[in-house]
């Protein structure tokens, strides 16, 4: 236990090291070491499974469409990117964000079930009609 000055009040620095132990003992992930094998080292899968080759794309989809938006700078259009991937949430790898002649295109693969969906996403981020 803390020790207890004469005003009551509790004081740490002078806990015995045995109190400190009993106080974390079964906790995570303190107490846990990091798992490791020779052969698979301390991750659930191997990296080269979680990272995808650089232009890589995924799957096409059965019932996929394609949103094609227009947007003011490519600022804009990388922001409302990361929107619709984090509250999508969709593939990062399913669009493409292009320069076409003086304006910003995003071009980008989504179920048709989520479409309209997406779509007043990325008109709320700044997209509109292309």
């Amino acid at each position: 236990m803390a020790s207890h000055t004469a005003a009551g009040t509790t004081r740490p620095e002078h806990t015995s090291d045995a109190n400190v132990e009993t106080g974390v003992e079964q906790t995570f992930p303190a107490s846990d070491p990091v798992a490791h094998t020779t052969s698979q080292g301390s991750r659930a899968v191997a990296p080269e499974t979680m990272m995808q080759p650089k232009d890589s794309r995924p799957a096409p989809s059965v019932d996929g469409v394609t949103l094609s938006l227009r947007f003011p700078d490519s600022e804009t259009a990388k922001l409302a990117l990361e929107a619709v991937v984090r509250e999508g949430p969709i593939d990062r790898r399913s669009a493409d964000i292009a320069l076409d002649d003086d304006r910003v295109m995003m071009r980008l693969e989504v179920p048709r079930a989520d479409r309209e969906r997406l779509d007043g996403l990325l008109k709320k981020h700044g997209g509109m009609e292309a």
